[in-house]
């Protein structure tokens, strides 16, 4: 009798992150809603234990000292949203990471971030073409912010430069890959987000400045950090960079009231500077429109204190650190764009806990499975199995191989 066939649960794994990074561009509340469910049948269906490291440990701490924010947390209620947005992020990261095991799983994930903000995009420009407004028309979808919005836009281009850098698909998929570039261009363009605009601007600098030095990711990740410290907190409320004046047609102002809320944020950071005032709190308390910081470093301090910007940036060091920006020369391309990219988003608006970046962060953090790269070591390994095989398995020297001439040629 021939044995019936079964279904394998764990190749389907793979479809609830799947979901999720569609989802992800297009309806964040809907992803808040599930995202846990997601991640636990993500992880259920995988068959098997989750091969937890550093970063997956990291964002569960981290998710820990979110909760106990609670305890002394100045508004409560804003608090236990915080905490079960960072535990639905954190839990999709590590499900993410644990199903991708594959190149075609991680082509098939940012295939549908793709295919989610490739209809954002579509939709942003059919609204633009029916409101026939002037250029300082901000457009977005119903519900969800215009800056999320144009975030995601960025960061959709981000991953199609993945997917280029690792030759996804055929031909007619990579040319496909080339003309949704400009798409993704034009759709954030409309959505007047300057942040966003200067993060594709800088990733097209970096990739040309990358191609003359395989090391400039190095110098990507501690000039993001010095800027992200430096900026918010170096009072520069009386500096107006004239050239964003005319960028989108909008008046330049305060930077859409940045430089006027960077300084309440830093007030409020200092009294509370350890343990901060508790996650999600500081817009209730914030005397300007109550509107968050608008600033990573600010928005954490405020939030989680020291102890959380120190846990935030240990997780993505060791995210960064399993991309194995070290390996190889795309590696370190595909690194160092992200964090270049991501620079201005982090410096002037809020994606610390999108579902959308932490799932883009999962995607990163598993590029040496899109990208396998005999390193020097692992030749070195080679060589020395090699050596000690016996000498009828080693493989035979030819005269074709060593380039001399054979008995007969002589």
């Amino acid at each position: 009798m021939p044995e019936a066939p079964r279904w394998n649960l764990a190749g389907l794994s793979v479809l609830p992150i799947c979901l999720a990074a569609a989802l992800a561009p297009v309806n964040p509340t809907l992803v808040f809603a599930g995202g846990i469910w997601i991640g636990i049948i993500a992880l259920l269906t995988s068959g098997r234990i989750p091969r937890t490291g550093p970063a997956d440990y990291l964002a569960l701490l981290l998710c820990c000292w979110a909760s106990a924010t609670l305890i002394w947390s100045r508004d409560v209620d804003s608090s236990r949203i915080a905490v079960h947005a960072w535990w639905t992020v954190a839990l999709l990261l590590i499900a993410a990471r644990h199903v991708l095991s594959s190149r075609r799983r991680l082509l098939l994930v940012a295939g549908c971030f793709l295919g989610g903000a490739g209809w954002v995009a579509v939709q942003l420009i059919l609204a633009r073409d029916e409101a026939a407004a002037g250029p300082a028309l901000r457009t977005s979808l119903d519900g969800v912010g215009v800056n999320y919005t144009a975030y995601c836009l960025a960061t959709a281009a981000l991953v199609t430069v993945l997917l280029l850098a690792v030759r996804a698909g055929n031909r007619l998929v990579r040319v496909v890959l080339w003309l949704l570039l400009p798409l993704l261009t034009y759709a954030t363009m409309l959505t007047g987000t300057r942040a966003s605009l200067i993060a594709l601007a800088a990733v097209a600098a970096y990739v040309i400045v990358s191609r003359f030095s395989e090391r400039t990711w190095i110098l990507a990740v501690p000039a993001s950090a010095s800027m992200l410290a430096v900026i918010p907190f170096g009072h520069l409320a009386t500096y107006h960079p004239q050239w964003l004046e005319n960028l989108f047609n909008r008046p330049l102002d305060d930077l859409s009231g940045r430089l006027a809320v960077w300084p309440i944020a830093e007030a409020s950071f200092w009294e509370s500077p350890l343990v901060g005032i508790g996650v999600g709190a500081f817009p209730s308390t914030n005397p300007y429109y109550e509107v968050g910081a608008h600033s990573l470093l600010l928005t954490l301090g405020n939030d989680l204190g020291l102890i959380g910007i120190v846990l935030f940036a240990a997780l993505i060091g060791f995210l960064l650190r399993d991309a194995a920006p070290g390996q190889g020369r795309l590696h370190g391309l595909l690194v160092g764009a992200l964090v270049v990219g991501w620079t201005p988003i982090w410096l002037s608006g809020h994606w610390e806990i999108s579902p959308m970046a932490w799932l883009v962060l999962a995607v990163w953090s598993r590029l040496p499975v899109a990208l396998p790269v005999r390193t020097a070591a692992h030749r070195l390994r080679r060589n020395a199995v090699d050596k000690r095989r016996p000498v009828g398995l080693r493989p035979r020297t030819t005269a074709a191989s060593t380039g001399m001439p054979s008995a007969g040629r002589r």
